[in-house]
Order: structure tokens, then sequence, then C-alpha cells
């Protein structure tokens, strides 16, 4: 087996641990708190239930269910896309970063199909202020975006 292939399998395998670790956190979350309930884990992180209707940040809230499929086909879109991109990309790197984009992906979408809404518990904040809630997958998804952006600014020649 080439090398390429043997990198895509570990990538592929990285990407089913991401969704099977987001499933498993939500469903932890689900059966133990409810919504409203904050549970202090350590200053500046709090695990608190609330559900997305939206994108990023509840952008985009869908108003009726027809929303909610218009949302679920471009994420199905998003993930055939970074698929693509997955194929083609020579580069170890970028190969992981796009399994950590497609594992996050495909765990919020599980939920959007499951819930019809993402699950979020992970609330940072510092003081008085509060980042908006999120899951593991948001997590892998930003920093699977933020890597391959990095990537592409800073190295002329990759």
């Amino acid at each position: 087996m080439d090398d390429c292939k043997k990198n895509s399998i570990y990538c592929i395998a990285v990407c089913l641990i991401i969704i099977i670790l987001d499933q498993a956190s939500k469903y932890s979350v689900l059966a133990f708190l409810t919504q409203g309930n904050v549970v202090n884990i350590i200053p500046g992180i709090n695990l608190v239930l609330t559900f997305n209707f939206g994108i990023s940040f509840g952008l985009l809230s869908p108003n009726t269910q027809f929303g909610s499929y218009i949302i679920i086909a471009l994420i199905i879109f998003c993930i055939c896309a970074i698929f693509y991109f997955f194929i083609k990309t020579q580069s170890m790197l970028e190969k992981m970063m796009s399994a950590f984009i497609i594992g996050g992906a495909i765990g919020n979408l599980i939920d959007r199909i499951l819930h019809g809404a993402v699950v979020d518990f992970i609330d940072l904040y510092y003081k008085n202020m509060h980042w908006p809630a999120f899951n593991f997958a948001d997590a892998f998804i930003t920093i699977g975006a933020c890597v391959v952006i990095l990537h592409n600014l800073l190295c002329d020649k990759c």
C-alpha cells in the first residue's frame, strides 16, 4: 500500500474517532444535564445544555421545517466539497485537517437529523463574558479550518 493511501486511511480513522467522541460527549450531556442547569468544571469552563437551530453562533436559525432541510442540504454539500478536497490534496496536514472538518460536520449533522438542532454544551467564560456554547465537533471544525487557512497563507511552496 502506498503512503498516500495509508495516510488517507489514518485520516479517515481520525474522522471516525472525532464522530464517536463528539456523539458520545453529546449523549452523556443529554443523559445527565437538563436545559438551564449550569455545571462549573473549572473556573472559566461550564457545562450548559443548549440547542443550536441555526449555524455558527445560532445565525440563520430557520423558522420552518423547510429552512431546516435547506441547512441540512448545505451541510451535506459542504461535506462533499471538503471530501473532494481531501481526495485531491497530497498534503498530509491538509488531509488530516479535512478529516477534522468532515468529522465535526458529520457529528453536527447527526444532531440535526436526530434532534432537529445541534447539541452544544461547552461554555467558556471570563468574568461575565461568555463565548457562545459549542461542542467538540465545533472545536474540530474550527481547528481544521484555521490550520488549513494558516498553512495556505504562510506556506508558499507547500
